[in-house]
């Protein structure tokens, strides 16, 4: 499953000021022009089954929803499947409009 885009300085502005009444004034920092969450999420570990899929999905999509715009993988965590979950997580905060593809910040390594 493939989402198309990356994060802009738009889009991560846009989704630092969603959260402005929610998170602390010194919760997102400018970075090489984008907004970063002070939290990140990474999904390096845990078993290469069904379940940690589910559990790091959600994981992600809560992350999302409470002010966190930084995601960690990588191809080799958990064999490609932390990478196929956060996929699965961003389209459903996508088409559940709770989240846009430039507004978030995925951190990934060949």
């Amino acid at each position: 499953m493939s989402i198309s885009g990356y994060a802009t300085r738009e889009g991560t502005q846009e989704y630092r000021n969603h959260l402005r009444d929610r998170a602390s004034g010194d919760h997102f920092r400018e970075s090489n022009g984008l907004w970063l969450s002070s939290v990140g999420i990474g999904t390096y570990l845990g078993e290469a089954d069904e379940a940690t899929d589910a559990r790091y999905t959600a994981a992600v999509k809560r992350a999302v929803e409470l002010g966190c715009n930084v995601i960690d993988t990588a191809i080799n965590y958990r064999f490609q499947r932390s990478e196929r979950a956060i996929a699965k997580a961003l389209k459903e905060l996508i088409e559940g409009g709770k989240a846009q593809r430039d507004e978030l910040v995925i951190c990934t390594k060949a």
